[in-house]
């Protein structure tokens, strides 16, 4: 900068010793050479308050001239801005451009053909081609001011537009838009032992990466993970936290890199499995439709079906119409009088989807607004939710209470006759048909449903279905190749199915329970009794050992980390759940109102009983005593509270409880319960795993999800009863008879 001033030089400062840039240039004689710079003028009047020498005073016809020079220098003024705002935009563009396209800045860790295949769109960008425009407008940004803000009440979400990336494409490029995801991590600066780009791809496999900042980019398909990885890192520094300083880690998987060439590659391939599962779907199909034509055309009189060959009534097994009648019944045609275990089985299976879809939305996958979430789990009204996981306890008691209910009145009937291979065959026919079918869809047909940003994890899924599908169908698959850290590796096929497992493995040793308890009451309850103890104890000592939580504490910090341990050792052990399956009451009449009250008491414990333990800040640590208590004895109370509802209205004490949960309506959606439990979460995750953009949650827009959910999965259970489940039930019924009768007959005859 030069200013002009009048007056007669000061040759003492004809030299700046300083070398400053900002010059002060006299105004006569500007070629003289006399010029100054600001830290000379300030010595300068230190040492004579009139500085420069020759500075004149200004009288006042000289101010005639000040509205022309301020008229000038307004004038000049927006070409000036104008001036400056370009360079300060173009430096600004370059900026937000690299946030968006973080290969664009970095030439080493990265492969020569990304950096070229950058270069080129960069240039195509600053010409303003459409394809580069649209591949821009579908990246999101690394800003990385907001990754991991200590205090953040949200979890940064850039997600970009998923499908806008992958339709880019243009003639004259060799690449396309490929979608790949960055999760950020953070990592003490103390435990980093190792670069970036050592870090595995298998680092994404878990739940808890979907709790962590990330961006969605879209880059050249030339570009690989690891070239991302090792771009985004240099733009990434280091955050401090709780006195700690930790380094921000980029974690990226080809497995969350996305192109169009690939998805349709991957859903127009068939391997051979996948070959064979459809051509066994359609076989089911045809022989249902062949079935269905044949009893509309044929069959009009439903009674000339008792009448027919063998392999009319085994065709018939299959009829779509006889089936569909069946399910839609509202009569119960049983002998018995556990009417209201049918109003209970569907308010159960309810609450489980409910929490269900909960949970995937709000915790295992992207979401938003977190924070908000884990605030809503301390009020009591979610209690019923975020503490619900009891829920499937029902589900234990009353299969416990049904095969006890059937084989003591079969015992009394036959005379201790007690058909073994009856007893097991009929119980795996009944439930393994959907259980396979929902396998085998997920293991081959699973990921060609759709696409999405977190679609991996329908393939991570199906993957895991492949592989430990034996384990299943052998009911074992909690004891035998579990998949570690059940409740946050996304490598579980079917995270429900640890319910068969346990079921049926308790349901495999029944009669061990049952038929001294036939033979001899009193003894059969003290061996009752004793088995639940020991389960008790059994439960109690895991939980000491392993200083495990009271239950699954999604919003206790501390807890977390130990959540896996919950579900390795108790929550999916059958053993914890066995005293839910031994239940039998007996209680006096006069009692019944005591039994009304404690049953609701010991249910609201079961349900709020942890809520003052669960703002860690206000409660650090549990007491020992309350936590051990509470894990090891809320399972059983819980069937308890149902055992008591289901005494109560089998024994006329159930008022209007027993007429609501008789109510006939429930009765259609009882019998597709099970189809329901199998189908729902498979549902849940390909909902979720669609999404183009991070969950938003708000209770609005979780109970349309839900109540959404819910009627799909009933109308996909409908189909999957129609086809596979009843006509599997109606084959075991016509090819298994009941075989005690023929027992009893044969013996008569001897």
């Amino acid at each position: 900068m030069t200013v002009r001033y009048g007056g007669s030089p000061d040759l003492s400062f004809s030299q700046c010793p300083t070398g400053g840039e900002d010059r002060f240039l006299h105004l006569e004689n500007p070629l003289s050479g006399t010029t100054f710079c600001s830290a000379c003028i300030h010595e300068r009047i230190s040492r004579q308050p009139t500085f420069p020498v020759g500075r004149q005073s200004i009288k006042p016809p000289q101010l005639r001239l000040v509205p022309r020079i301020l008229y000038n220098l307004i004038y000049r003024l927006p070409s000036l801005v104008i001036t400056l705002s370009m360079v300060n935009k173009n430096t600004l563009d370059e900026w937000w451009v690299h946030r968006s396209v973080p290969t664009a800045s970095v030439t080493s860790n990265v492969s020569e053909e990304c950096i070229r295949d950058t270069r080129e769109y960069l240039v195509a960008l600053h010409r303003h081609e459409s394809w580069a425009v649209k591949m821009y407008e579908s990246s999101g940004k690394v800003i990385e001011n907001l990754i991991h803000i200590e205090g953040g009440e949200s979890v940064h979400h850039e997600s970009g537009l998923f499908d806008g990336c992958l339709s880019v494409q243009s003639d004259g490029v060799s690449f396309k838009g490929q979608y790949c995801t960055v999760f950020f991590g953070l990592k003490p600066v103390a435990e980093e032992e190792r670069s970036l780009d050592d870090i595995p791809d298998a680092d994404v496999e878990n739940v808890y990466h979907y709790q962590k900042p990330s961006v969605g980019f879209c880059l050249p398909s030339t570009c690989t993970a690891s070239d991302l990885r090792s771009a985004v890192a240099q733009q990434v520094g280091h955050r401090v936290g709780k006195g700690k300083n930790f380094s921000i880690v980029a974690i990226s998987s080809e497995d969350y890199c996305y192109t169009e060439e690939k998805i349709h590659n991957r859903r127009t391939t068939f391997d051979n499995v996948t070959l064979i599962v459809l051509s066994a779907f359609g076989l089911l199909a045809v022989t249902v439709f062949t079935a269905t034509g044949y009893d509309v055309l044929f069959n009009q009189n439903e009674q000339k079906t008792v009448d027919s060959s063998f392999a009319v009534q085994l065709l018939q097994c299959f009829s779509a119409k006889r089936n569909c009648k069946t399910i839609l019944e509202t009569t119960d045609n049983s002998k018995d009088n556990l009417s209201c275990l049918h109003g209970i089985r569907v308010l159960a299976i309810c609450w489980i989807v409910l929490i269900h879809v909960g949970g995937g939305l709000t915790f295992t996958r992207l979401i938003y607004n977190r924070k908000m979430v884990i605030e809503n789990t301390l009020m009591w009204h979610y209690q019923s939710i975020t503490n619900g996981l009891f829920t499937v306890d029902t589900f234990f008691l009353m299969s416990g209470l049904l095969v006890a209910f059937t084989q003591m009145r079969q015992l009394d009937r036959n005379g201790g006759f007690f058909n073994i291979r009856r007893f097991y065959g009929h119980r795996y026919m009944r439930l393994t048909p959907v259980y396979a079918f929902v396998l085998a869809f997920v293991a081959t047909l699973y990921p060609y449903l759709g696409t999405g940003p977190d679609w991996n994890l329908i393939e991570q899924k199906s993957r895991d279905a492949r592989k430990n599908w034996w384990t299943n169908m052998l009911y074992i698959n909690n004891y035998v190749h579990p998949t570690k850290n059940f409740l946050t590796n996304p490598n579980v096929a079917a995270g429900e199915t640890w319910y068969l497992a346990c079921d049926m493995q308790m349901f495999w040793i029944s009669p061990l329970l049952i038929y001294p308890l036939w033979r001899s009451k009193r003894a059969g309850i003290l061996w009752a009794v004793g088995s639940l103890l020991v389960s008790l104890a059994i439960s109690a000592t895991l939980f000491v050992v392993y200083d495990l939580p009271a239950t699954i504490f999604w919003m206790r910090p501390s807890d977390i980390l130990k959540i896996d341990a919950y579900a390795d050792k108790h929550y999916v052990q059958t053993s914890a759940r066995f005293p839910s399956y031994i239940k039998k009451i007996h209680i006096n009449k006069c009692l019944v109102v005591t039994g009304w009250v404690m049953a609701t008491l010991t249910g609201m414990v079961v349900i709020y009983g942890m809520l003052p333990y669960l703002d860690e800040n206000t409660v650090p640590v549990i007491d020992p005593v309350v936590r051990i208590s509470y894990g090891v004895l809320y399972h059983s109370a819980w069937a308890l509270v149902i055992g008591w509802v289901i005494f109560a209205c089998t024994h006329g004490y159930g008022g209007f409880v027993h007429r609501f949960l008789s109510w006939k309506l429930f009765l259609p959606f009882s019998r597709l319960s099970y189809a329901v439990y199998l189908l729902h979460l498979h549902y849940t995750f390909t909902y979720i795993s669609h999404l183009r953009k991070p969950f938003y949650y708000s209770e609005y827009v979780y109970f349309t999800t839900y109540l959404g959910t819910l009627v799909i999965a009933f109308m996909m259970a409908f189909v999957v009863s129609v086809f596979v489940e009843m006509p599997f039930t109606n084959l075991d019924k016509l090819l298994f008879p009941n075989e005690i009768k023929a027992h009893l007959q044969t013996k008569k005859k001897n």
